[in-house]
């Protein structure tokens, strides 16, 4: 598997973990914090969750969709949503990091563990780091970070698996109710 890319390389990698509710960041802006574990409990505060709700409540209020036809409303939440998450994490990552400067969107990847990427092995992780930070960072600090992002990817996996059996007890004993929807056994399987 090859991870080259002809792309220019981020300066901060954001590696989510959706289910733990943690980002590992890692960093080559600041030589001092190159390993970060963000704790979203922190980011997504009760601010964050007013300012969300302030900003939808003047999307409703705009007038640009209907709301007797309110067709544009998940496309407008979601939009709100991941635009409020973007930048709280953002300014998370420049609290953590000391950096007071903008930091570029350029600079920045996100990448989300799920799915087959937490089957990743430890040397699949390091030749993913090694095309990203190859001539940035020493042999120790890149073990490091495919330490941290491999404890958290078995962390994010164990998770999972935890929501998977008790969706599929709670069908099996009738706890979920006398059906599944199409949504529930997708979740489950």
């Amino acid at each position: 598997m090859s991870f080259e890319s002809e792309n220019s390389m981020p300066s901060i990698i954001l590696c989510v973990f959706p289910n733990l509710e943690k980002i590992l960041l890692l960093n080559s802006i600041n030589d001092t914090k190159n390993i970060i574990t963000l704790n979203s409990e922190i980011m997504f505060n009760e601010d964050f969750y007013d300012s969300i709700e302030s900003k939808f409540s003047k999307e409703i209020r705009s007038g640009n969709f209907s709301i007797l036809s309110p067709a544009g409303v998940p496309e407008k939440v979601e939009n709100i949503l991941r635009d409020e998450t973007i930048s709280r994490i953002m300014n998370s990552v420049r609290d953590e990091l000391g950096y007071f400067k903008e930091i570029s969107h350029e600079l920045i990847s996100i990448f989300f563990f799920s799915g087959q990427v937490l089957n990743f092995n430890k040397k699949e992780l390091m030749s993913a780091l090694l095309a990203i930070y190859k001539e940035r960072f020493s042999k120790e600090l890149l073990e490091e970070m495919v330490d941290a992002l491999f404890h958290l990817s078995l962390e994010e996996k164990s998770i999972i698996n935890k929501v998977k059996n008790n969706d599929l007890y709670d069908l099996i004993t009738g706890q979920q109710g006398e059906f599944a929807t199409i949504w529930d056994k997708d979740s489950i399987t």
